[in-house]
């Protein structure tokens, strides 16, 4: 009854747990119970059940993951570094089709990469694109004649609230997308854009920022072939925690 108990409830709080007892295993490489509330902790709360199945899945998703490329493994101390190490697996194994997948551009690339120079009307968009297809660069062309002040200081770069520079599709506003179809990588267009217009371009793969690159690559990936990678590990889960759910690849409830 006491090990259902600890299924259900923060399982730090079950006195008899050892905590040095390895919670996951997959081949030779474990996690230990406290390790496990470490990366399933948020703030100076205890981990609940559920933070600590969900922190398990990662850690075994990083860890047969990093295991398919070679990576030499490593011990993984935070909930950031536990993320990122999951993205630079998956960014690994999309590496080759990365450009590639990019290139497919507002057709079927998940993240676009906006270059912008906003202007008032189309035949000023027009004038900034013969200017460009002259010889300026599209940088210094947006510090020349972008009416954005973010985008002019930015050379073009179109960046979201946070600073990156990659946006995924559905977020960028349906008109950008549309006038960016069919439109190669690197080629700039002008566009009408109602209240205003500008020259718009999909950055060119090379000139993305190294992280930039390994979020494209990490979305190139399939989920399914990311499951089968996944669903073909030797994987233990200590079951005072749950079980490993192949169905879903993940670490759900004993009694789910």
């Amino acid at each position: 009854m006491l090990a259902t108990a600890c299924a259900l409830i923060t399982l730090s709080s079950c006195a008899t747990f050892n905590r040095n007892d390895a919670a996951v295993k997959v081949g030779d490489a474990s996690l230990s119970a406290k390790a496990a509330e470490k990366l399933a902790a948020t703030g100076d709360s205890p981990a609940t059940a559920d933070a600590i199945r969900g922190a398990l899945t990662k850690w075994i998703r990083v860890t047969v993951l990093e295991g398919s490329i070679g990576t030499a493994p490593a011990a993984i101390t935070t909930p950031a570094e536990l993320d990122t190490r999951l993205v630079q697996a998956i960014a690994v194994l999309g590496s080759s089709k990365a450009r590639s997948t990019y290139e497919l551009g507002a057709s079927g690339s998940p993240l676009l990469c906006l270059g912008a120079i906003t202007v008032a009307t189309i035949d000023d968009a027009n004038s900034v694109l013969a200017t460009i297809n002259s010889g300026t660069s599209f940088s210094d062309a947006a510090h020349q004649f972008s009416t954005d002040t973010v985008i002019k200081d930015a050379g073009g770069v179109v960046k979201d609230t946070n600073g990156k520079e990659c946006l995924a599709s559905q977020s960028i506003s349906a008109p950008v997308v549309s006038a960016l179809k069919d439109t190669p990588v690197g080629q700039p267009v002008a566009a009408d854009l109602g209240t205003f217009s500008a020259v718009l371009m999909l950055r060119p793969f090379a000139d993305l920022l190294p992280e930039s690159q390994a979020l494209i690559a990490s979305a190139s990936v399939p989920q399914e072939q990311l499951d089968a990678i996944v669903d073909g590990a030797n994987i233990y889960v200590d079951p005072r925690y749950g079980r490993w759910d192949r169905d879903s690849g993940s670490v759900v409830t004993l009694t789910s």
